[in-house]
């Protein structure tokens, strides 16, 4: 279904299975914690961290409808409870039934700015967004926040991913 570029075994464990759980070594959401993943593709990392932690509340949302498909049948097969797949994009999620319902949002695929502008409605007042990001600083995400008043930078995590060293940043933010 070309879903992913990644093709080789090894690869697809490390760069899409263990790095979509790198944050459950930091995060410890509550029972029942609902989270949306902005950009599933694949179900990465939204599908992996609800595999992980089966009592999140999981919202999927992809824009590409094979994507959809795909995860619908991952989701049917596994037989998972309390995962809902979305299709359609960031910005259209707007309205009463979207607003302030997530403790967290995850993205691994989509622009900060993007994010920044249209995904903050969705999170309660304390909610959380974390990116995925490759090596990114402090001083640049202070920078870029200065235009979103209201969400500050509560952490920057480095990440080295096991058995092939590759690095990446896991940026959370928390929204007043």
């Amino acid at each position: 279904m070309n879903l992913t570029a990644i093709r080789q075994e090894h690869e697809i464990v490390v760069k899409h299975f263990l790095d979509s759980l790198t944050p459950l070594t930091f995060l410890n959401p509550s029972q029942g914690a609902r989270w949306i993943d902005i950009g599933s593709g694949a179900g990465f990392p939204g599908l992996a961290l609800k595999i992980a932690r089966p009592d999140l509340q999981m919202t999927l949302v992809e824009a590409a409808q094979r994507k959809v498909t795909f995860l619908h049948h991952i989701i049917g097969t596994l037989g998972l409870a309390g995962v809902f797949v979305v299709h359609d994009r960031l910005e259209h999620l707007t309205g009463l039934n979207w607003d302030r319902r997530f403790d967290l949002l995850t993205t691994r695929a989509l622009n900060p700015i993007l994010v920044l502008s249209h995904g903050r409605s969705l999170l309660r007042a304390g909610g959380e967004i974390l990116f995925y990001q490759a090596e990114s600083s402090r001083e640049s995400w202070e920078l870029r926040l200065k235009s979103h008043p209201g969400v500050e930078l509560e952490r920057i995590e480095p990440v080295l991913l096991p058995f092939d060293e590759s690095r990446r940043m896991l940026i959370l933010l928390k929204v007043a």
